[in-house]
């Protein structure tokens, strides 16, 4: 048990993975009742961006425009998203990218934001979408009323924002700076804040939605993660707070947040590191995918809060019923992560945007067999799913051995810096995939 769960908790913020209590008749159900047919295709247009300037503090906005044509496979359904105005943050990287290729299939006019303006030119071409690009960093409140202020005009308003942008620094609270620990909040809580704070009388005025992209940590403590977790934390508190005064004030907006546990991004190739190592990624976790599916099916249909996964669910239970249980489990998640041996890129992706768009970080990843039971049939699964998390579980079965020693004992932490990682420069994170299990 502890070897299944505690493999499982790897955080982006981002996904977790099948439960081990799941019961194989559930597996069998969903085979039975959703039966997987052969990807078809749906052609989307392939888009070349044109840059215009605009005013204010924000970087230069570009609306793509067709090139040639190009093929995308997605899920043969009728577009429920058709038309409506949706903007995405974080959308030029793991579960920001895969969102705004999943809400694009879906027929949405898309406002794409993220920091780098390199990253996402070429996530819209390389995805064929018709999208806004908006270059801005969420830290920067006039920078984001201006941009945000652009998405709605271009769009002629707004009917969903979808708040995924985060970022996080790895080690123990006195290993890291507090430059590092607050621009990890002012990214994660703040940011979102300001975009959601920006966008909300457009909202208001569509009876619109507010997706955001949540996280196990924010309902249960990430040990070497604590400024990622304080901030989730936070942004839960914020948007619950928000989703009652929307309802007190009859506005017709509503509020809806997936969580999920570990998930395969950039995040830990690229991370900022106070300990200057990448933290050792987990053996198992949910492909990008899974999460931005989620994503669109609350979308289509809000609902509040959705604990993705069956791992989750048990590690969120096991949290709120057995605490001292959890703890440990958390204690062992702590040495593992810490156990890392790659060398981290400094100043790492905290400060310093990727310069190409990628969404897989090389974590062995899969499905979630929970999810179509939890959002409905587009989330099923892949037949091999149940093999593949076998085959994860048995990787880190392999590695138990050699990390016993370190898995038993405190890992000594480092001297408290005298700065912070953005100090005298450094370089663009590097391509993901290179990261130790």
């Amino acid at each position: 048990m502890i070897a299944s769960v505690g493999f499982w908790i790897v955080g982006s913020g981002t996904v977790s993975t099948r439960t081990s209590w799941m019961p194989c008749q559930v597996s069998a159900f969903i085979t039975w009742r959703y039966p997987v047919t052969g990807p078809a295709h749906t052609r989307i247009r392939r888009t070349s961006p044109s840059s215009r300037t605009r005013a204010g503090a924000v970087a230069p906005g570009t609306r793509s425009r067709a090139l040639r044509q190009g093929r995308t496979t997605v899920p043969q359904h009728p577009a429920r998203l058709s038309g409506r105005r949706i903007l995405i943050t974080g959308a030029s990287s793991g579960v920001g990218l895969e969102a705004a290729r999943r809400f694009g299939a879906e027929g949405a006019r898309l406002a794409l934001l993220a920091r780098g303006e390199e990253a996402l030119h070429a996530s819209v071409a390389e995805h064929g979408l018709d999208a806004l690009v908006l270059p801005v960093d969420l830290t920067d409140r006039t920078a984001v009323e201006a941009a945000v202020a652009e998405a709605a005009q271009a769009l002629g308003g707004l009917d969903v924002v979808v708040s995924n942008a985060a970022s996080a620094v790895f080690g123990h609270v006195l290993e890291v700076h507090a430059d590092d620990f607050d621009r990890t909040v002012a990214v994660t809580f703040t940011g979102a804040v300001n975009v959601l704070r920006a966008a909300l009388p457009h909202l208001r005025a569509s009876q619109g939605t507010i997706v955001a992209t949540g996280s196990l940590m924010a309902r249960v403590p990430l040990p070497t993660w604590s400024s990622y977790s304080a901030a989730k934390h936070a942004l839960r508190g914020f948007l619950n707070s928000v989703a009652i005064e929307e309802r007190e004030q009859g506005t017709g907006v509503r509020v809806a947040i997936v969580h999920p546990g570990p998930i395969d991004t950039p995040l830990f190739a690229q991370a900022s590191s106070a300990t200057m190592l990448q933290p050792r990624v987990a053996p198992d976790a949910y492909a990008a995918g899974v999460v931005a599916q989620a994503l669109v099916e609350v979308a289509v249909r809000p609902r509040p809060e959705v604990v993705l996964g069956g791992e989750t669910r048990l590690l969120d239970a096991m949290f709120s019923l057995t605490r001292p249980a959890a703890e440990a489990v958390l204690l062992l998640v702590d040495r593992w992560y810490r156990s890392g041996t790659e060398a981290a890129a400094r100043p790492g992706s905290l400060w310093v945007a990727p310069a190409r768009p990628q969404a897989s970080g090389g974590i062995p990843a899969r499905d979630s067999l929970l999810a179509p039971l939890q959002l409905g049939r587009r989330l099923l699964p892949a037949r091999a799913t149940p093999l593949r998390f076998a085959a994860h579980l048995a990787l880190a079965a392999r590695r138990l051995p050699a990390l016993r020693r370190t898995l038993m004992r405190p890992v000594p932490e480092r001297p408290a810096p005298a700065e912070g990682l953005a100090a005298g420069g450094g370089r663009r994170p590097e391509r993901a995939g290179r990261v130790t299990v």
